[in-house]
């Protein structure tokens, strides 16, 4: 009887079913394409892929695959490369992403490129509907290469939690890394962005509607604009809220990708209208906050941005529900323009508009640009007085400074904002090179 009883005892862990390892390469592999893999392989399954070219646009849907990892065998994530060009998806339609992660907890992407698809190139997704329907939680995209995807480089959408670290990202039609539509958490867990490298991309971080977001330690550079984050009607769990942006290099980013030489050229049909006008991105910046309420801003290099290092406005005529108001967000200890070697046109521009914004410790060489408005009214110190003493409390601001703003993203065409850049020559900084895009636009 207790020899019995010991067998039964057992039985679960005996039949517990093993998560499996595969091999995914071109000749002498159980399988020759990752969709084939993921789609005879379940949770925390690991599919290894040898190097080599994969024409292909890999869906990974349902929490079934949760704990999946995808990755190339090589350190070197160039030798792995989805290639979107003439790619298919598994049901024979042009890919849109090289691989996009639908529901799946715990998805980890690592050491691999993915190039020129459709629309991005690594999607993590939490779909609202269906059996999976609800946020995504706890993906990984580290050592990855995203190049020419026309959207997004690495995109993650309603999720909960996540890394992106130790990748380069350029020449996307919109950012390199995005984070949006992060639902509010009581509790909240916070995503990570770390160690990454992001040029020549319309803009290197976007988040609409990203809450819990921390960004350090990268290198944005030669971008239209650095880092945005940013409130918009377009999706869901507004505003953009709660995030911290420290200890990266935020420079140089005056990509024109407006003009017609350029090999990236944006993916958005603008921002809104204005009248007959479109609204488009400024370029030109390190950081723009956009609507954003309580990010802090803290210790990070930002220099040779030929318009602003860093702009907090509101979005006054495009946001149905005035949910896109900047307040109650700290700059905190910045170094701004490489102590006037390598300056900023202007430091910091605020449009005037919100609460509580506040501006302490910053080493600032070409602080903000001439106002009518009170300068201690605008860029007050920590903690920042109520209003009118710190900005007009709602998303309406300066008419002034709305005017400045106004006449630079509506530029037309858009390609003359370059028109009211202050440029000059970059001092060498590391390894990077300025991007130069020509010929100039015709000025008026």
């Amino acid at each position: 009887m207790l020899a019995l009883i010991a067998l039964v005892a057992l039985a679960p862990a005996a039949s517990a079913k093993k998560a499996q390892t595969v091999e995914v390469c071109k000749h002498g592999c159980e399988y020759r394409t990752i969709q084939d893999a993921v789609d005879h392989t379940g949770k925390n399954a690991v599919i290894n892929v040898k190097p080599g070219t994969y024409r292909e646009g890999v869906i990974v849907e349902g929490k079934k695959h949760d704990g999946v990892t995808i990755q190339g065998t090589k350190k070197n994530a160039k030798k792995v490369v989805l290639q979107g060009k003439n790619a298919k998806d598994p049901d024979g339609q042009p890919a849109n992403n090289g691989i996009e992660f639908q529901g799946v907890d715990g998805a980890r992407v690592l050491n691999l490129t993915v190039a020129n698809y459709l629309a991005n190139g690594i999607h993590f997704v939490g779909p609202d509907e269906g059996k999976d329907a609800g946020p995504c939680k706890g993906y990984l995209a580290k050592n990855v290469i995203a190049s020419f995807n026309r959207s997004y480089g690495i995109f993650a959408f309603n999720c909960i939690g996540g890394r992106m670290t130790q990748s380069v990202g350029y020449g996307q039609g919109d950012s390199a890394y995005y984070v949006g539509a992060t639902p509010e958490q009581a509790k909240p867990v916070w995503t990570k962005l770390d160690h990454l490298e992001a040029y020549e991309n319309v803009l290197g971080y976007s988040g609409t509607n990203s809450k819990y977001v921390k960004i350090t330690k990268g290198d944005y550079y030669n971008n239209g604009a650095g880092v945005v984050p940013n409130t918009l009607d377009s999706e869901p769990y507004e505003p953009s809220a709660n995030g911290i942006i420290q200890n990266n290099n935020i420079f140089w980013n005056n990509f024109n990708y407006f003009l017609p030489a350029s090999r990236v050229h944006t993916v958005s049909g603008g921002l809104g209208q204005l009248g007959d006008q479109t609204i488009n991105y400024p370029t030109g910046v390190g950081i723009v906050l956009l609507g954003s309420t309580g990010w802090k801003i803290q210790n990070n290099q930002i220099f040779g941005n030929f318009k602003w290092g860093v702009a907090a406005i509101s979005d006054a005529v495009g946001n149905e529900g005035h949910d896109a108001v900047s307040r109650d967000n700290q700059f905190l200890n910045n170094q701004m323009g490489r102590g006037g070697t390598d300056t900023n046109a202007v430091d910091f521009f605020v449009d005037g508009s919100g609460s509580g914004n506040c501006f302490q410790g910053n080493d600032s060489s070409t602080f903000a640009p001439s106002s009518s408005a009170s300068t201690a009214s605008l860029y007050p110190g920590c903690p920042a007085p109520p209003p009118p003493a710190s900005g007009t409390g709602s998303d309406a601001g300066d008419p002034d400074l709305f005017g400045q703003l106004a006449g630079y993203v509506l530029s037309t065409p858009p390609e003359t904002q370059e028109c009211s850049w202050t440029k000059h020559d970059h001092p060498a900084f590391e390894k990077f090179k300025p991007l130069v895009v020509g010929p100039a636009p015709v000025c008026p």
